[in-house]
């Protein structure tokens, strides 16, 4: 048997896996690491960011907000940029110094993470996927050395947090079938980053509309909590904030924007493209994208308006929530590498759950692959420069593996769908005859 063929059977495949994010993430570590503490001073051209530097602004504003300070920053400045209410999660890390405080975040960090693995590993045995202990630490390793969440934790982000309350909310949705806690994790979720509320579209797939009303009670009751703390003046400022931030993301270029919309902003600034043509493509994108989740929300609804029970099946159940898991992630108008922290649970089910063609598991190997490795290719492409930091630029690693992973749900629906008409014709052949 050829080592290709052998690589491709499960198990291997997923040591395999396992292998590349253990050592993408530990060489990002080391990397970082070293270049922060001053190794290999001026080999890149651009300053290596200090551990914890997104925890810092939300610090700061707590430590401002504990004195008394207004919350409410400068219209479009970066202060304190989640929802108003969010602030009272880190207040009591502001009567600790920086230092100790990003100290307790990572902590707790991590245990978000061990409680996403421990949960991800009940949703595998409702599966049938029984792991024995050492498969669990793998899973939970597997977790915090997938880059995206590495450089979360390094980073002192909530993106760990909110993967684990995604996971929660797909935990107690389907294995449960416990509408109130779905809808309250989602809702805390969607409270630290925005982008999670998309995953309604996952539960109104699924027909679950109690859950959906549950979600929106408690989201308007958080509301009102948070507007009665905290009054609606600061409210409304964090309404302009996110208008403000969403229109200028539509504007800028950046090359560590891992949403499909980089690509379009990215080769705007490159070919410099100004004016009434920019604005023509930058409002052309927005529709097109519409329409992209609009076809697949209809392609859905035609293929499953007479097979409602396919819905309650496992493997359609798994892409549904991997599609528009992936889709809340890369079609935004900017999103950070440390989102795809959210695609962990997707991954896992994706490798454990489904039956995969080696076409589907290349397709795999290699979005886990541009994710792990997203840090080395752009330092790379940096150093080499030319036409390699161009194109790293104009398409950076991490919006190539939302491609890939996107592209590897909706061939693995196709051909699942394929599948099914194949055996109901089968199935209606043996009944004939």
């Amino acid at each position: 048997m050829s080592f290709a063929k052998l690589l491709l059977e499960d198990k291997w495949f997923r040591w395999f896996l396992f292998g590349m994010v253990l050592l993408g993430g530990v060489s990002f570590l080391l990397i970082f690491y070293l270049l922060w503490l001053g190794a290999f001073r001026g080999l890149l051209p651009v300053d290596v960011p200090i551990p914890g530097r997104d925890f810092s602004p939300h610090y700061q504003a707590a430590v401002a907000f504990s004195r008394g300070e207004g919350l409410s920053p400068p219209v479009g400045s970066y202060y304190f940029c989640y929802f108003p209410l969010v602030i009272f999660y880190y207040l009591p890390l502001s009567y600790l110094s920086f230092y100790p405080a990003f100290f307790v975040i990572t902590l707790w960090n991590l245990l978000m993470a061990l409680v996403t693995a421990t949960l991800a590993t009940k949703i595998l045995s409702y599966y049938q996927v029984k792991l024995p202990a050492t498969g669990k630490w793998l899973i939970f390793l597997a977790i915090i050395f997938f880059c995206p969440v590495t450089a979360s934790l390094n980073s002192g982000n909530v993106n760990t947090l909110v993967a684990c309350f995604i996971t929660m909310f797909y935990f107690f949705l389907i294995v449960k079938d416990k509408n109130l806690y779905a809808g309250l994790s989602l809702v805390v979720a969607a409270l630290f980053k925005i982008f999670p509320a998309a995953l309604l579209l996952f539960a109104i797939v699924k027909g679950r509309f109690k859950f959906i009303l549950v979600f929106l009670l408690i989201l308007a009751l958080c509301c009102v909590i948070s507007i009665s703390l905290l009054g609606l003046p600061v409210h409304v400022d964090f309404a302009k904030y996110l208008l403000i931030a969403n229109q200028s993301t539509a504007k800028a270029a950046t090359g560590c924007n891992s949403a499909i919309s980089g690509i379009i902003y990215n080769s705007l600034a490159f070919f410099n493209i100004q004016g009434t043509a920019r604005n023509i493509i930058n409002i052309a994108w927005v529709f097109i994208r519409l329409a992209f989740v609009l076809l697949i929300l209809g392609y859905l609804y035609l293929l499953f308006r007479k097979r409602e029970g396919a819905f309650r099946d496992k493997e359609w159940t798994i892409l549904f929530f991997s599609l528009f898991s992936v889709l809340m992630v890369s079609l935004p108008n900017h999103a950070w590498v440390y989102y795809t922290s959210c695609l962990v649970l997707p991954f896992i089910l994706c490798i454990f759950c489904l039956k995969l063609s080696p076409l589907e598991k290349t397709l795999l190997a290699l979005s886990v692959a541009f994710f792990s490795f997203n840090t080395h290719i752009d330092t790379i492409c940096t150093l080499i420069g030319g036409v390699f930091q161009s194109l790293d630029y104009l398409v950076p690693p991490s919006v190539i593996g939302n491609l890939l992973f996107l592209a590897f749900v909706l061939l693995k629906m196709v051909r699942l769908k394929r599948g099914s008409e194949s055996a109901q014709i089968e199935e209606s052949l043996r009944l004939q005859l």
